[in-house]
């Protein structure tokens, strides 16, 4: 079995976060020596006192170059057999110390082309990322980038994120406030930013709003929150599109949703829509490559991009027939049977036992 050093600002926060979570205890499942080295002390209770090693690596900011030092040292110390880094800071530092080091590196990538504006980190990287061992995608669109920056097809993988179907469905009903109780409810979930297409959202459901009473619930956090809330208020529905705020039990909303809102500009995996599918909650997505690489139009509403009127028709259709909607849920919660922690594991060990 291999010594696996993994390399991510904190272990806290987004969907790369919770992703490396369940793949390190996968790992160690399988008898690997699993390593993973932070910048915060937020540990999750899930890797709490199982035997995965996370090290704290104290730096003054993500720029500190003393964290280079630091990492490399850290690589030498566990004779780490592979390195796989998570999320562009991380990629730069921990990519230049693993090839300092001689390691085989392996890159996650988590986005797609839209995600990566011209700036000098995303070209630091890239440059890097050509020197790496492998890059793992975790959709076509992560694929296709890497092609387009010149990185030989054999070196990059595709493979799927991990979804925990198990807790997904046996997560508790979440809680309602009273009014929201016998009515119709639509969650999203997810940051607050441009590239989740918030304002055509905002409008698409006050617009389907009008021939029923259904409420939103938009959970998450993000620099548009203060512009999503005047939107709301400006269009007079601010008692039928509630901004939650960051929630823990995500789950428990989508298992008592009537459908699950996503309708991003790009995306690379997204892991909200991958939840929803497991947990049989019916879907609107937006027709980019992200989401019909996993839904059409048998398992999901899919609707125009930045399409206001499409998207207002289809939330109002899985409103208005729920049976329907149900049986789409069906077919894509069968998509993702095979999206396993053990699965994503055993795909790897292929690909760590290559290089």
């Amino acid at each position: 079995m291999a010594r696996l050093l993994h390399v991510i600002n904190g272990l806290s926060g987004g969907g790369a976060e919770r992703q490396l979570t369940l793949l390190a205890a996968a790992q160690l499942a399988r008898g690997h020596e699993v390593h993973i080295a932070v910048m915060r002390p937020d540990i999750p209770a899930a890797l709490a006192n199982i035997g995965v090693n996370v090290h704290v690596m104290r730096a003054a900011s993500n720029h500190d170059p003393l964290h280079f030092w630091r990492l490399r040292l850290l690589m030498t110390s566990v004779r780490a057999h592979i390195v796989q880094t998570w999320l562009t800071q991380s990629d730069v530092m921990g990519g230049l110390a693993a090839l300092s080091t001689r390691t085989p590196w392996v890159l996650s990538e988590r986005s797609s082309t839209a995600g990566y504006p011209p700036n000098w980190k995303n070209s630091l990287r890239a440059r890097l990322a050509r020197r790496a061992a492998a890059i793992v995608a975790n959709s076509q669109g992560g694929v296709d980038y890497w092609k387009a920056q010149g990185v030989t097809p054999n070196r990059i993988h595709k493979v799927h994120n991990v979804v925990d179907t198990l807790a997904i469905r046996d997560a508790a009903v979440a809680p309602l406030p009273p009014a929201f109780e016998g009515r119709p409810l639509v969650v999203f979930a997810g940051r607050l930013a441009e590239e989740k297409n918030p304002f055509v959202m905002i409008d698409a459901l006050a617009e389907a709003f009008q021939s029923n009473n259904a409420l939103a619930l938009l959970c998450g956090t993000g620099p548009l929150q203060s512009s999503m809330a005047s939107r709301i208020e400006a269009l007079g529905v601010r008692d039928r599109i509630v901004l939650a705020g960051h929630r823990s039990d995500v789950f428990g909303l989508l298992q008592r949703a009537t459908l699950c809102l996503a309708i991003s500009r790009y995306e690379g995996s997204p892991n909200v829509v991958l939840e929803a599918m497991a947990a049989g909650c019916p879907l609107v997505v937006s027709d980019i490559p992200a989401y019909t690489e996993l839904l059409d139009a048998e398992s999901a509403m899919v609707v125009e991009r930045d399409n206001i009127r499409d998207t207002a028709r289809a939330i109002r259709e899985v409103i208005e027939h729920p049976a329907a909607a149900a049986n789409r849920a069906a077919r894509a919660r069968l998509r993702i049977a095979s999206f396993t922690a053990e699965n994503v594991a055993g795909a790897l060990d292929v690909l760590y036992d290559r290089l």
